[in-house]
């Protein structure tokens, strides 16, 4: 079995370089520090550190296992505090964290005693930040339905399409859905659900849209779009600017809008993690901008 002071111990010789360090960084005597790493490794069955006269290095292994190690003591210290919490961190996908939290978020520090932090990253990344502790709530574009988790919808924001001001389409008010049949669109990040929807909305036509390049974000499609590099679907409050100032045209769909579903994502604890629960009640109850 491992045990936590142990993986703590082994973090302090990876951190200082050696032993000795170690020792000083937790208290502990040298010798306690070498019998600490040596029963870790025992549970291990593996050599994690190699001494030499220039001090201490990680095997192979042991680098492969410090992450691990890094994790097991974050979720220690995260469950410790779990029931003592002053702040709230907040995951939002990159999207929704960079065009539309900003203003919730700052409302929320109006009222709020509590202390705030945002992380903003990939879908994939929030949702794995979530599932590690690392997260209290995540506002994210998809979810999966996985077990232990409570997703309330959040909002839903529509898409539409953007062109460059020379562009064909440029001056209509809305484009028929039928003209995106057998178009190839500029992506921005993976895994936003954008394929998903595209499914939904279209059937069995959504096979006939393929992409073009794809970007990595937002902000990248934005910018191949004005070079004239190609035409995307994106968040319709993700162009305001750009629209405002003439740089791109912003073009809605018709018969229907198409529309993202925004989720609020929190752990299914009941009542315990307080903050995660009000801030997705605020979240979810504020008018700001409805």
């Amino acid at each position: 079995m491992i045990k936590l002071e142990r993986v703590a111990t082994f973090l302090a010789v990876a951190t200082c370089g050696g032993f000795r360090g170690a020792a000083k960084k937790t208290g502990l005597s040298q010798p306690a520090v070498t019998q600490h790493v040596k029963l870790l490794e025992q549970s291990l069955n593996i050599n994690l550190i190699t001494r030499n006269n220039a001090g201490s290095t990680l095997t192979p292994e042991g680098e492969a296992f410090l992450p691990y190690a890094e994790n097991l003591i974050r979720t220690c210290d995260r469950a410790s505090a779990l029931f003592e919490k002053t702040s709230v961190v907040v995951g939002a996908s990159s999207n929704t964290g960079i065009y539309l939290m900003q203003p919730y978020l700052k409302a929320y520090k109006d009222v709020s005693p509590h202390k705030l932090q945002v992380i903003i990253g990939t879908n994939t990344v929030i949702a794995d930040r979530l599932k590690n502790f690392e997260i209290d709530v995540a506002i994210m574009e998809w979810w999966d339905n996985r077990p232990g988790f409570v997703a309330t919808v959040w909002r839903r924001e529509n898409l539409v399409l953007i062109v460059p001001p020379h562009h064909p389409w440029a001056g209509m008010c809305s484009i028929p859905r039928d003209w995106l049949k057998g178009q190839d669109l500029l992506g921005g990040e993976a895994g936003s659900g954008t394929g998903h929807l595209l499914q939904q909305y279209f059937g069995d036509d959504a096979s006939t849209i393929g992409v073009s390049m794809q970007l990595g974000s937002t902000e990248a499609v934005k910018h191949a779009v004005q070079a004239g590099f190609g035409i995307s679907l994106v968040m319709a409050a993700s162009v305001i600017n750009e629209t405002r100032s003439g740089l791109l045209c912003a073009i809605p769909i018709s018969g229907g809008p198409l529309q993202k579903t925004l989720y609020a994502i929190r752990r299914d604890t009941g009542s315990h993690e307080t903050l995660a629960l009000q801030f997705t009640d605020f979240l979810l109850n504020c008018g700001l901008l409805e």
